[in-house]
């Protein structure tokens, strides 16, 4: 028998949209009708839920609100769910029978406002609500299948077919075929802000987190927030407006800055769509294809440049290394003085001594010597000499896609083989003969590797130097750049003799082609340090032999 809630009954009103085809105000129209059937039913109102944007394909218990209240301790807060219909509990038959016999179990009850016979209990009743919760999964799929169908179209006519805007596009109306439907243009806000990302990191040599901060104090809206924004200018309904607030960092700016999107190419599942073995552009470019190559040349570099490196570590770490080839750090301690005060002693100390086991030359170097020393020993080497900046000039190289379209055409060449319709084998040769044109016209491209070119700035690096405001534009110069400064000598002979070696880029690279029979970049970190090390281990030795000499004359 139906059981029929009583007048005070503890009843929770649920609402739900998914995103199949309604709008927001859906949920606005469910509340209305369930608050009307509470004060009819003079029920006591323990909880209103609303779960936007989930689809009925997930189970009652999954649901982000929906799901708490399926749980212990708030399963036992209500009597009655209250839904305008069936599927705002599921379109899932499955997900209906396990709800429908939990709620039954434990003497709860269900008030579906479309169907007010609706019953739970075992019989006809429930066999009855099954059968619409069939017909609510029927229904679902079909969407889901139309969905699929509708992607499918707008990927194969290079439309849009909706969700987060790629960062740097926005989707507008334009005439297609007679209809109107929705392609993407360059943005005329984030549009500008990928030009000046790549413009800054892949030419000025910014880094991804000063730019982070740089757009943070603009108050850039980060790439949702910015959709958003837009969708609330314009009161597009059915879409999210409200701003969340996030912060750009480097790992969302990253994300971006390595999609191809920002060449106009289509993705799907974060791989570029092909179409013939040709990647399929759905916009204008922001980036032409060099210029994307050198930003991701750039984007890579920075992640290798401060691999090992923490983000709050010395401005020299990675700059500055022991005569033994690991890398000082900065320290400090509090230091007693022979007035009873206490004092800060901040210093720079070989790596090994963290574990325990100091190498024979680690040292403790006070900070502010050590800084003015290598200042002394950069610019006594290197001031007067003019900058010189290395280039990357992409090379082409189609040969992935060469063998993906030679082993696209042997697939279709044994389907043709196979085939006996002669409508099936007509479009098997059309597009292997597409395939064929593209092969070929790929083929004649020669294939050019990519190189380095350097050519000077007309700026000195005293400069250079001068114009940077303190260590942490000089270290991350430095470290970039490829210089390595070896400390060796004591503290207490510092300013009788130079206790800094300078190793340049082209010393290590000398020394890489001698021994690798190739040209080392700097971002090869382990090995340009291995390299740099390997030079100054040749300067070190000859000063020791030419001390010798002297302290053996001197006898």
């Amino acid at each position: 028998m139906q059981r029929k809630p009583s007048p005070g009954a503890r009843v929770l009103k649920m609402r739900r949209i998914s995103r199949d085809s309604e709008d927001s105000s859906a949920l606005a129209r469910q509340a209305e009708a369930l608050e009307v059937a509470v004060k009819e039913g003079r029920f006591s109102v323990v909880g209103d839920i609303e779960d936007s944007f989930i689809s009925g394909a997930i189970s009652p218990e999954a649901r982000p609100n929906l799901g708490k209240w399926m749980r212990e301790p708030l399963w036992y807060e209500w009597d009655v769910i209250m839904v305008t219909s069936l599927d705002r509990i599921t379109r899932n038959q499955t997900h209906w029978e396990m709800f429908a016999d939990k709620c039954y179990q434990d003497g709860k009850d269900v008030i579906c406002l479309d169907d007010p016979a609706l019953d739970i209990t075992p019989g006809n009743g429930r066999m009855i609500a099954y059968i619409k919760a069939t017909q609510a999964q029927e229904y679902r799929e079909a969407i889901v299948q139309k969905r699929r169908n509708q992607t499918q179209y707008y990927r194969d006519e290079s439309l849009w077919g909706g969700g987060t805007w790629p960062f740097g596009y926005r989707p507008v109306l334009s005439e297609h075929q007679g209809r109107k439907r929705y392609k993407l243009v360059i943005d005329p806000v984030t549009g500008p802000l990928v030009r000046e990302a790549y413009e800054r990191i892949g030419e000025q040599g910014w880094t991804m987190g000063q730019l982070c901060n740089d757009w943070n104090e603009r108050g850039v809206l980060a790439s949702q927030d910015y959709q958003r924004s837009v969708n609330a200018a314009e009161n597009k309904a059915g879409v999210k407006t409200h701003l969340k607030g996030t912060k750009w960092s480097t790992s969302t700016l990253g994300k971006i800055l390595k999609k191809a999107t920002l060449k106009g190419i289509a993705m799907h599942k974060g791989e570029a769509l092909l179409r013939d073995g040709i990647p399929v552009r759905w916009a204008d470019p922001i980036l032409n294809d060099e210029e994307f190559d050198r930003l991701q040349l750039a984007v890579k570099e920075l992640g290798k440049f401060r691999s090992g490196i923490k983000p709050n570590a010395s401005p020299m770490t990675g700059v500055l290394y022991c005569s033994c080839g690991m890398k000082m750090y900065e320290n400090s301690s509090k230091v007693r003085l022979a007035t009873g005060e206490t004092r800060k002693h901040n210093y720079f100390r070989c790596s090994s001594w963290s574990n325990g086991q100091a190498c024979e030359f680690s040292v403790s170097w006070h900070q502010g010597q050590l800084y003015a020393i290598a200042e002394h020993a950069f610019l006594s080497r290197l001031g007067s000499e003019e900058i010189t900046e290395r280039k990357y000039i992409p090379g082409k190289d189609n040969r992935s896609q060469i063998k993906e379209l030679e082993h696209a055409i042997d697939n279709l060449a044994q389907s043709i083989a196979l085939a006996s319709s002669a409508a099936v084998i007509g479009s098997l040769t059309a597009t292997m003969e597409r395939h064929a044109v593209n092969l070929e016209a790929l083929k004649e491209e020669p294939f050019t590797p990519g190189r380095w070119e350097e050519k000077g700035t007309g700026q000195t690096y005293a400069e250079k130097w001068s114009s940077m405001r303190d260590w942490k534009e000089k270290g991350a110069f430095l470290r970039n750049a490829g210089f390595r400064l070896f400390v060796y000598g004591h503290p207490k002979d510092a300013d009788k003799e130079s206790s800094v070696y300078v190793v340049t880029p082209h010393d290590v690279a000398e020394k890489a082609c001698d021994a690798l029979g190739r040209t080392l970049d700097p971002s090869e970190v382990s090995e340009w340090d291995l390299n740099a090390l390997k030079v100054f281990s040749q300067v070190l030795q000859g000063e020791i032999k030419e001390r010798q000499a002297k302290a053996d004359v001197l006898s």
